[in-house]
């Protein structure tokens, strides 16, 4: 009790409301582990950088960094209906215009509450994945990795395309998934093409590489599956 009383004077109350139900979807409904909770900062800014699978992902991240407060870079036609317009604005998530290369508000604003301290989450693909497989990293999470110099936590999602299918409508709860979270990487270990042109590509080629290179582990319970 003592522990959610702590995270409700921190957390922003419809955030903790939100996480807390997509941690019981994550663990009752749909079976899910993770692994490497450990690896989560304590204190400080950090960025979660993790492939993507599903419109499962973002609310499953948040469930298991459940003591940390994330933020979410998501497209700007998400916010397009009232009822989303009014849920994601009040649960941490960033609006990001796609269409508009010139609009850096977003960024700049991720840049904001990471020098504040604050957890950001970014699709280093920048879309779902349509059968599980990686796609082409993006250049946006090498130059906010770059830009702040905070901590790159390398995330990957297993499972989460077979639940909910790019064009479904309805989860498959007979599926399961896991969440992996890896070690931190720092700034002298990911940016290390300063001289380079290509240095925020680079560099998110780099964060994309250790996402692929987490695999996945063994079912907890049977050490089997």
């Amino acid at each position: 009790m003592f522990f959610l009383e702590s995270l409700w004077n921190i957390m922003n109350p419809y955030y903790l409301m939100t996480i807390l139900f997509c941690d019981l979807c994550f663990r009752e409904l749909f079976g899910g582990q993770v692994y490497g909770q450990e690896n989560i900062p304590v204190s400080g800014p950090f960025i979660v950088a993790s492939n993507h699978l599903s419109h499962l992902d973002p609310p499953f991240i948040g469930a298991v960094f459940r003591r940390r407060e994330l933020m979410f870079l998501a497209r700007k036609t998400l916010f397009k209906s009232r009822f989303w317009n009014f849920l994601l604005s009040r649960i941490n998530v960033i609006p990001v215009d796609k269409e508009n290369s010139a609009d850096i508000s977003a960024v700049r604003m991720a840049l904001s509450l990471l020098k504040n301290g604050f957890g950001i989450t970014i699709f280093p693909e920048g879309t779902r994945s349509l059968d599980g497989h990686f796609g082409v990293a993006q250049p946006g999470i090498g130059f906010l990795a770059c830009k702040s110099q905070a901590p790159v936590l390398p995330v990957r999602i297993f499972g989460t395309h077979k639940i909910l299918k790019k064009y479904s409508t309805l989860p498959d709860i007979r599926q399961k998934s896991k969440i992996v979270i890896g070690e931190p990487l720092f700034p002298e270990q990911y940016d290390l093409f300063q001289s380079e042109k290509e240095r925020y590509l680079l560099t998110a080629n780099y964060i994309l590489g250790r996402i692929k290179q987490i695999q996945e582990p063994r079912c907890k319970f049977c050490n089997v599956c």
